[in-house]
């Protein structure tokens, strides 16, 4: 993977590639933008370019850029909550971060620390952080990346190259994917459907096994929606237990879930805006709409904030996915007809 998949983000990917050629590299960097819009990769990319021994970085086929792409390689560190926490806290910024910071890198070029979901972060302990970003080791560089940039503190945003990611219209995407899958047999306008605008998802996709997902969503979906006494109560959690089941990996689950909020996004987007923003599963619009109308607009925000919670157990807890996902539809089916 490399500065192509970042088609759209000229301005970002620009500046990155200054900062390279120029040896400018800031100590820190503040990627945002909206969900989707390819902040993560441009982190994973960036941190590639940063350790690659190559040619015109990242080379992609060099021993550091291999590292860095399979998650291995020493000096590129994923700060990440703690074990059965949700936020990123003091003692994981401790352990991951502050006692490796001025530590000389293994083997590669720079110690590169990437924290994604950024606003995750707690007070206390970007307060630790700070005095690290105030005073960096030379060959340390931080990327926080956020779809929120207005959660970061204002002390922790000063000392960052502040960097932003657009999202990026239908029109944009698939001019981006027959340029580079032109040759392949694929529905561009249902891939980027079916991805829900992620770049980074459609390139390589299987397209089958997301349209069995989202029908396997939508159904779901659909069958939360019904009144109250008139649903499936059994059918919903055998439904549930097989998406967690069988060959079903925790991997499997979040992209699940991850298919729901975009679902529910787009219900939601039917409801309140139609004429503003165009839902990215547009090739089954009426669909979204029958659930949306059964569902009610304050439920329906009530269940993102559910099936957000649920991904977080999933994702960042490990909770039990069969278990998690039967509390899922228990808690949905309390939002169906809630009023405000």
């Amino acid at each position: 993977m490399d500065w192509r998949f970042l088609q759209g983000q000229d301005t970002a990917v620009d500046s990155l590639q200054r900062d390279l050629a120029a040896s400018r590299v800031a100590g820190a960097y503040a990627f945002w933008g909206p969900e989707g819009c390819g902040k993560a990769t441009a982190a994973s990319i960036f941190a590639r370019a940063l350790q690659c021994g190559g040619d015109s970085p990242p080379c992609g086929t060099c021993q550091a850029c291999e590292k860095v792409e399979r998650g291995s390689h020493p000096d590129v560190i994923q700060v990440v909550p703690e074990k059965g926490k949700k936020s990123i806290g003091i003692e994981a910024v401790r352990d991951q971060v502050l006692e490796r910071a001025y530590q000389r890198p293994q083997e590669g070029r720079r110690m590169v620390f990437i924290v994604d979901d950024a606003h995750r972060v707690t007070t206390q302990a970007f307060n630790a952080f700070l005095k690290t970003l105030e005073e960096p080791a030379q060959d340390a560089v931080f990327i926080l990346v956020t779809p929120n940039l207005h959660a970061l503190p204002p002390t922790v945003l000063s000392r960052c190259r502040q960097l932003r990611f657009r999202a990026l219209g239908r029109d944009e995407q698939r001019q981006i994917l027959s340029a580079h899958l032109a040759d392949e047999a694929v529905d561009f306008d249902k891939l980027i459907s079916l991805s829900m605008g992620r770049l980074g998802k459609a390139f390589g996709a299987d397209q089958s096994a997301l349209e069995e997902r989202r029908e396997a969503a939508l159904s779901f979906l659909n069958g939360l929606s019904a009144p109250p006494g008139k649903a499936d109560e059994a059918g919903l959690l055998g439904l549930a237990a097989s998406q967690a089941g069988g060959g079903s990996s925790r991997a499997d689950v979040l992209e699940f879930l991850e298919m729901l909020l975009g679902l529910l996004r787009d219900i939601l987007i039917l409801e309140v805006a139609p004429d503003a923003v165009e839902p990215w599963n547009a090739d089954v619009v009426e669909a979204l709409r029958a659930i949306g109308g059964r569902w009610g607009v304050p439920g329906l925000i009530r269940s993102v904030d559910w099936v957000q919670e649920a991904t977080r157990d999933v994702g960042v807890i490990n909770t039990n996915p069969s278990l998690t996902l039967e509390s899922l539809v228990i808690s949905l089916r309390g939002t169906v007809g809630a009023a405000g």
